[in-house]
C-alpha cells in the first residue's frame, strides 16, 4: 500500500483486498472510539472532578479523539487509491495529472497520530502504576500531566510531514515541522519528570511492577531523545 515513489506498486487482487480490510478495521476503530468517547462524556465535569478522574481515562479520551480525527483521512486516501487501481482515476498518478506526494500527506496525517494512539493508553497505565508503587492518590502535578496529555494529542496532529523531509518541501514548511516536532518534547518531558517525582522517596520494592515502570521510563526516554535529534531536518536527511 505504501510503495516507494520509484515503483509502480502491486496491481493484483491481494493489494485490493488488503485495502478493503483496512477499511473495515478503520470502521471498527471509529465505532469503538465513539463508544469510549460517549461513555467518558457522560461524566458531569467540574474542576474538582477533572482533578480526580484517572489519567488513564483522559489518555483514552484523547486517543479516541485522535482515532476519530485521523481514520476518516486514511479512509479517503484508501478510497482514492482503490479508484486509481480499479477505475482508472489519477489521484496519485503523476502521468494522469495526479500528485503522488498527496498520498504521503494523507497517509502520514493518519500515520503519525497513530504513534500517539498507541502510546497514550500506555502513558495512562504508567501514570496509574506509579501511584500504586508510591502509595499516593495523585501524581506529582496532576494538572500539568493533564495538560501534557492534551498537548501531545493536539501537537501530534500537526507534525506529520517530518516523515517527508526528503520529498522536496520548501524550506519554510520544513522549518515549521522541525520546530513543531521539537515542541512535543516539552509535554512528554513533563510526564517523565512527574513520574519520577511521584515515585521518588518511596520504599523500594523490587517486584515486577517496579521493573516494568522503570524499564518503560528508561526505554521511552532513550527513544524520545533519538526522536528529538531526528527532528532536526538536516540531521534527519543525513542519518536516514
Amino acid at each position: 500500500m505504501y510503495p516507494p515513489l520509484s515503483t509502480i506498486g502491486q496491481m493484483g487482487l491481494a493489494s485490493v483486498l488488503s485495502i478493503f480490510s483496512l477499511h473495515f478495521a478503520g470502521v471498527s476503530s471509529i465505532l469503538g472510539s465513539i463508544n469510549f468517547m460517549s461513555s467518558i462524556k457522560k461524566v458531569k465535569f467540574n474542576f474538582l472532578k477533572i482533578m480526580n478522574i484517572s489519567l488513564f481515562i483522559w489518555s483514552v479520551f484523547v486517543t479516541t479523539f485522535l482515532l476519530i480525527l485521523s481514520l476518516p483521512v486514511l479512509a479517503s486516501c484508501l478510497t482514492m487509491l482503490l479508484t486509481d487501481k480499479l477505475l482508472g482515476s489519477s489521484f496519485f498518478n503523476s502521468i494522469g495529472g495526479g500528485n503522488p506526494i498527496m498520498f504521503q500527506h494523507l497517509f502520514w496525517f493518519f500515520g503519525h497520530p497513530e504513534v500517539y494512539i498507541l502510546i497514550l493508553p500506555a502513558f495512562g497505565v504508567v501514570s496509574y502504576s506509579v501511584l500504586v508503587l508510591a502509595g499516593k492518590n495523585k501524581t506529582f502535578g496532576p494538572m500539568g500531566m493533564l495538560f501534557a496529555i492534551f498537548s501531545i494529542g493536539l501537537v501530534g496532529c500537526l507534525v506529520w510531514a517530518h516523515h517527508m523531509f526528503v520529498v522536496g518541501m520548501d524550506i519554510d514548511s520544513r522549518i515549521y515541522y522541525m520546530s513543531a516536532t521539537m515542541i512535543i518534547a516539552v509535554p512528554t518531558g513533563i510526564k517523565v519528570y512527574s513520574w519520577l517525582l511521584t515515585i521518588s522517596g518511596f520504599y523500594l520494592v523490587f517486584d515486577s511492577l517496579f521493573f516494568w515502570v522503570v524499564g518503560f521510563i528508561f526505554m521511552f526516554t532513550m527513544g524520545g531523545l533519538t526522536g528529538l535529534v531526528l527532528s532536526n531536518m538536516v540531521l534527519d536527511i543525513n542519518l536516514h
